[in-house]
C-alpha cells in the first residue's frame, strides 16, 4: 500500500500548487491537493492518530495500530477489522470505513492542504 504525502513538509507540494494554480486558478490547486490526499488515504495502510479520546473503542472493534509515523505524526499504520474496507466520499476531505455489509462505521476527516493539514477519525453511530 502507498503512503500519504505529508504536504506540509513535502518539497514538491509548493510547485504542484503553483503549476495547478497557473493552469486552473488558485482554488483548483487546493481542490486537486485535497483529492490527491483522499486518494492516498483510501489506498494506504494508514489511519489518523487522532481518534477523539483513546483507541479502546477501535481496538474492541478489531483494529490494530502501529506507532505514529515519525515523518508524519498525523498517521500510523493500521489494520481494519475483517471484511471492512476504505471508501472515498464525494467530498474530498471525508472518507469512510465500511463494514462487511457496506455500512459506514468510521468517518475519517483528512484535510490535505499544506497550509492547514489535519486528520482525525470517529466511530460513526448513525447506522
Amino acid at each position: 500500500m502507498s503512503n500519504i504525502t505529508n504536504t506540509s513538509t513535502d518539497p514538491v507540494t509548493p510547485y504542484l500548487v503553483l503549476a495547478e494554480g497557473i493552469s486552473d486558478g488558485g482554488s483548483g490547486a487546493i481542490e486537486a491537493m485535497e483529492k490527491r490526499g483522499q486518494t492516498e488515504l483510501v489506498n494506504s495502510d494508514r489511519l489518523p492518530t487522532d481518534t477523539g479520546s483513546s483507541d479502546e473503542a477501535f481496538l474492541a472493534l478489531g483494529f490494530t495500530f502501529g506507532d505514529p509515523d515519525p515523518s508524519d505524526p498525523l498517521f500510523r499504520p493500521a489494520s481494519l477489522p475483517p471484511g471492512w474496507k476504505r471508501q472515498a466520499s464525494d467530498h474530498d476531505i471525508w472518507s469512510y470505513l465500511v463494514d462487511e455489509f457496506g455500512r459506514r462505521r468510521v468517518a475519517i476527516f483528512y484535510k490535505a492542504a499544506f497550509y492547514d493539514r489535519r486528520a482525525f477519525m470517529r466511530i460513526d453511530t448513525a447506522d
